[in-house]
């Protein structure tokens, strides 16, 4: 049965070959015999498909939160430099009208106090600057000009959400060609949070510590890389199936190019499954990838 032919390396190392990656985990998909290569999916909130895989995760521990606040806040262009100045300045904004709200805020001689656990949904506009949106776990009813004085860098709403409305929020997608450049240049950025009490218990608790695992030994440290980076790696990976088990492949162009123009010969071979898995050829392996690969680099240099 062919395979790839290559050598593992460090992922700071450049080359023109794909890198296996060693976390094999068993896949209990394809038949074990069967041997296939398809695009890798990652757990982000940045890709269409991947924004599943993190909903997954939490899913069954979302609240109902149907006739609940929900708070959408916006920023005054006209109050900042830049956009990242914006986005730095209004979190620690938000921080701090939160705090006033659960501590109770005066407003025209009453006082409002809205202290149950809530979530944070970060998003931009398409100009590139950030607006947030929060949903608390309470029918209290807030004054909207006490919001909007409290926050004051730029328009807010008070509505009341609807779970349907909810899964909507959570579903939606900034892909990473429509993110700023400068939040591209950042490590992380936290899109969802919740404070404790907002997602229901997990019914499935994390087990405990295999007892024979040394844990002396020190831990290698894990590569640091921008959200750009990022993005370029995730587009330039592949996932391996074979003897029912999976792992990653790192190329040097992106694997939606190679698989573009192998998809045609595939399909007419019989070994195009659908859904972007193409069954790998047992006499060749991966070869006609790598030769594919070496080819778009030509082009590209």
């Amino acid at each position: 049965m062919g395979g790839p032919v290559t050598t593992a390396k460090s992922e700071h190392e450049q080359s023109s070959s794909p890198v296996l990656r060693s976390n094999v985990q068993p896949t209990g998909v394809a038949p074990l015999y069967e041997h296939t290569i398809k695009e890798f999916v990652p757990a982000s909130w940045f890709h269409p498909v991947g924004i599943y895989k993190v909903l997954a995760r939490i899913w069954d521990r979302l609240p109902d939160v149907g006739g609940k606040l929900f708070f959408t806040f916006t920023l005054d262009p006209k109050l900042y430099a830049n956009e990242e100045a914006a986005f730095e300045d209004s979190r620690k904004r938000l921080r701090k009208v939160f705090f006033q709200l659960r501590h109770g805020v005066e407003h025209e001689g009453k006082v409002y106090t809205v202290d149950a656990p809530y979530c944070i949904k970060v998003e931009f506009h398409e100009s590139g600057w950030v607006h947030y949106h929060a949903i608390f776990l309470t029918r209290r009813f807030l004054p909207k000009e006490l919001l909007a004085e409290l926050w004051g860098l730029g328009w807010v709403k008070i509505q009341r959400i609807t779970n349907k409305d909810f899964h909507y929020l959570l579903k939606y997608v900034t892909k990473p060609d429509d993110l700023p450049e400068w939040v591209k240049k950042k490590k992380r950025l936290r899109v969802f949070q919740t404070t404790k009490g907002f997602l229901k218990p997990s019914t499935n608790p994390k087990p405990l510590p295999t007892p024979d695992v040394d844990d002396s030994k020190p831990k290698e440290p894990r590569a640091s890389y921008t959200m750009e980076e990022r993005f370029r790696r995730w587009e330039c990976m592949g996932v391996i199936r074979l003897h029912g088990m999976a792992r990653t492949m790192q190329f040097s162009v992106p694997y939606r190019d190679i698989f573009d123009h192998l998809v045609l010969s595939a399909a007419l071979d019989g070994r195009y499954k659908g859904s972007g898995e193409i069954i790998v050829s047992r006499k060749e392996g991966i070869t006609s990838w790598l030769i594919m690969q070496n080819n778009l680099l030509k082009t590209t240099n």
